[in-house]
């Protein structure tokens, strides 16, 4: 494996970073607080093609691979990781909707279109990754599923015309798709520190949901024990690991900047050796998350995945992250703390990044699983 990319990958790369730097940089700040900023920016990315890149060819996609939506989401990150985060939801949800044909058919297309928002709930109130301890959602009638419940944290929510809710049915996962406009279903807002508008506290009270719109996701947890701890890692741990990678090159590349043009003693702070040496350990640890990143990236699209490297990625690239801007905060002094100079959202973005698709510690455990040490047990999906 190598850090070298195809003509197309490049291609794609460089399609990704202008739309980034020419349409998301002047704005990126409207991601904090204002939905309609990040729905016009799914629109645009999917008038540009960028949503497609790594849907199947049956979906209209480009069908690229991992490698395309690790490209977007490091591209984007480094000007906004609310809004790779949102390219995140609608490159990969509709792909999770070919599962479901009637669903693919209704929603997929438009969603890669970036049409449709669409959103993904299975965080229960009693917790995330403890699927099996989860109180059953709901129950089957006939030829439908009547749902009742409280799903948190679930991204894009607020703003979403589609909802994919996961939960379990008798002990066994399933993943409802539901019309976020549908009778029953409310959704309200949960502020958070960073990364975007906020997340959708999603209630579920009498929903009916046609059986053609829901899936069989026992294949994860069955009689309410967990079957499967790494087979869909690669689904959410090379984006979210890429989109960390993005985040530390936005805010590294703009804290050299401010060090070369920003003086002392009418000499630029750059050309102090202690600032130097901040500036190239950083730079250090960059460039290695990317080549771990883009080995396990196309370990995965050569059909030669390693679970125990997809489960490392997350905790290495999430907390190289979060160091890198705290780093770049303080070097850029009362100025970076002020949210108006757009550094400190950088941080706030970063410590979310350690939380979402679960901890450092979750996937050392669940690495420590899959390498067979004594007594371990997974700790994340």
């Amino acid at each position: 494996m190598s850090r070298i990319l195809t003509d197309d990958q490049l291609a794609l790369r460089d399609k990704v970073r202008t739309f980034a730097r020419d349409v998301v940089g002047p704005r990126r700040s409207e991601a904090t607080d204002d939905p309609s900023f990040l729905k016009e920016m799914n629109r645009l990315m999917g008038e540009a093609g960028i949503l497609r890149t790594f849907a199947p060819k049956s979906l209209g996609g480009d069908e690229m691979g991992v490698m395309a939506i690790v490209i977007v989401m490091e591209e984007l990150a480094r000007e906004s990781p609310a809004v790779a985060m949102s390219a995140m939801m609608q490159m990969n949800i509709p792909v999770n909707m070919v599962k479901t044909p009637p669903v693919a058919d209704r929603w997929a297309r438009s969603a890669l279109a970036g049409e449709t928002t669409v959103s993904f709930a299975s965080t229960d109130p009693v917790g995330y990754a403890n699927y099996t301890e989860h109180p059953d959602i709901g129950r089957c009638e006939g030829d439908e599923f009547v749902l009742n419940g409280v799903r948190h944290f679930a991204g894009q929510a607020i703003f979403a015309d589609v909802i994919g809710v996961s939960g379990l049915v008798d002990g066994d996962m399933h993943l409802f798709w539901i019309p976020a406009d549908q009778a029953g279903v409310q959704v309200s807002p949960m502020p958070k520190m960073g990364i975007g508008a906020p997340w959708g506290r999603v209630e579920l009270t009498d929903v009916r949901v046609p059986a053609e719109y829901v899936r069989d996701m026992s294949v994860l947890v069955k009689d309410r024990q967990l079957v499967d701890v790494s087979g869909t890692s690669k689904v959410s741990t090379h984006p979210i690991s890429a989109l960390a990678l993005g985040l530390a090159e936005g805010v590294w590349e703009k804290t050299d900047a401010y060090l070369r043009a920003r003086t002392v003693r009418n000499e630029p702070l750059a050309s102090l050796q202690a600032l130097q040496h901040k500036l190239v350990r950083m730079r250090q640890n960059i460039e290695a998350g990317r080549s771990m990143l883009y080995d396990a990236t196309q370990l995965v699209d050569a059909g030669q995945g390693d679970a125990v490297l997809d489960h490392l990625l997350k905790p290495f690239l999430t907390e190289m992250a979060f160091d890198v801007a705290t780093t770049c905060m303080t070097l850029h002094g009362g100025r970076g703390y002020e949210r108006a100079a757009g550094i400190e959202i950088y941080l706030r973005d970063a410590a979310g990044l350690l939380i979402g698709e679960c901890t450092a510690d979750m996937h050392y455990s669940t690495v420590a699983n899959l390498l067979n040490m004594p007594g371990a047990l997974p700790g994340s999906p």
